[in-house]
């Protein structure tokens, strides 16, 4: 089941949360809200599920797949909703959170003793917990409960599942396993899946498509390589990830960015336009000093060289803070240290002028 989310807007008191938001949830992806704090992410997912109700607009609609579903109630939209903090019955058993949902149905939806066993039975299989049906929540680790109200809103055969930062509340290591964990489980089961979170890398690893929000709007919506390589303005290019940023103008139809020049359309029949150049940190070549090649020149500030790359700091001669990552192997042959001075050249280059990615 397809969602299309169309011209929503949300105010609370003087607060406006969301901005005429239009988005679309391909039936079968999973789906990430992704963007800072307050930025109208939860809000949006609230609304809908069902729990919230959007501003009256002309236009505004929710549809799951051809139904507009805007002037219905939770309960007849058929989602399965998975906040934060689990939110389990502490004094149910595991089996007994599961089959919640399935006991509670009107008694000509009800299904039978055996029935709700054996769903629960299939969950419980589906979510690696098998045996561990009559412990109670108290004593599953963070992961384990996540997992059970995963299973909780799934027993109701839901026709989409949305996911309210569901990895938010646990550390990091368990964090990084269990999205790897739902990534496979989504592949198994395809259902229309919205997950809202804050986490780049989270959203970055586990997505089908991210829908990136800002202050109430969306900024852009695409693949995980799209919105990291291909990011539409300086925000999304800063979220997804440590940006450095040059600034410029347009001159003579191409961006000048003091002693680097960007070629190309950049900036065509835009005179005298502000520019920023986008470079990421791996993307930033260090050469030596001596170095012909165009490039800034810049003092090394400090060094880290635990990780999967050396993470060089540099302070340019104008007093502008860079990053850039070195594979171990090109650190050792440029063999500098803190205090040397080295040229900085971009080996990948994005020109925004007014913002916007050219």
């Amino acid at each position: 089941m397809g969602i299309a989310v169309q011209h929503i807007s949300k105010t609370f008191g003087a607060h406006q949360a969301l901005r005429d938001v239009s988005m679309e949830v391909p039936d079968g992806q999973l789906v990430a809200l992704l963007g800072p704090s307050g930025c109208g992410k939860t809000t949006l997912l609230r609304i809908i599920a069902g729990l919230e109700a959007a501003d009256a607009h002309d236009g505004t609609s929710i549809r799951f797949d051809d139904r507009d579903v805007s002037g219905t109630s939770v309960g007849t939209r058929k989602v399965g909703f998975v906040f934060q903090h689990y939110a389990l019955f502490r004094h149910m058993t595991v089996f007994e959170n599961i089959a919640f949902g399935l006991r509670v149905k009107a008694r000509r939806e009800r299904p039978s003793g055996r029935a709700i066993g054996a769903k629960v039975a299939e969950l419980m299989k589906l979510i690696q917990l098998e045996g561990f049906e009559r412990r109670y929540p108290a004593q599953l680790s963070g992961g384990q409960r996540q997992r059970v109200a995963l299973a909780r809103a799934l027993a109701v055969e839901p026709k989409v599942l949305l996911l309210d930062e569901p990895f938010g509340a646990l550390d990091a290591r368990v964090r990084a396993d269990l999205r790897r964990w739902l990534r496979r489980l989504h592949d198994e089961v395809h259902l229309t899946s919205v997950f809202v979170t804050h986490d780049q890398e989270e959203a970055l690893e586990v997505a089908d498509r991210i829908v990136v929000m800002n202050q109430g709007r969306v900024e852009q919506v695409g693949t995980p390589d799209e919105v990291f390589h291909h990011p539409v303005n300086a925000f999304v290019a800063d979220f997804l990830g440590k940006v450095n940023l040059f600034h410029g103008r347009v001159e003579e139809g191409k961006a000048v960015f003091g002693g680097l020049v960007v070629d190309g359309e950049h900036g065509a029949g835009q005179e005298g336009h502000a520019a920023q150049l986008l470079v990421r940190p791996h993307e930033l070549e260090l050469l030596p000093l001596t170095s012909t090649e165009a490039g800034l020149a810049a003092v090394v500030q400090r060094i880290q060289s635990t990780g999967s790359m050396v993470r060089v700091e540099l302070e340019t001669d104008d007093g502008q803070s860079l990053r850039a990552d070195v594979p171990h192997d090109r650190f050792a042959a440029l063999g500098i240290h803190v205090g040397d001075g080295v040229r900085v050249a971009p080996r990948q280059t994005r020109v925004l002028v007014d913002d916007y990615v050219i």
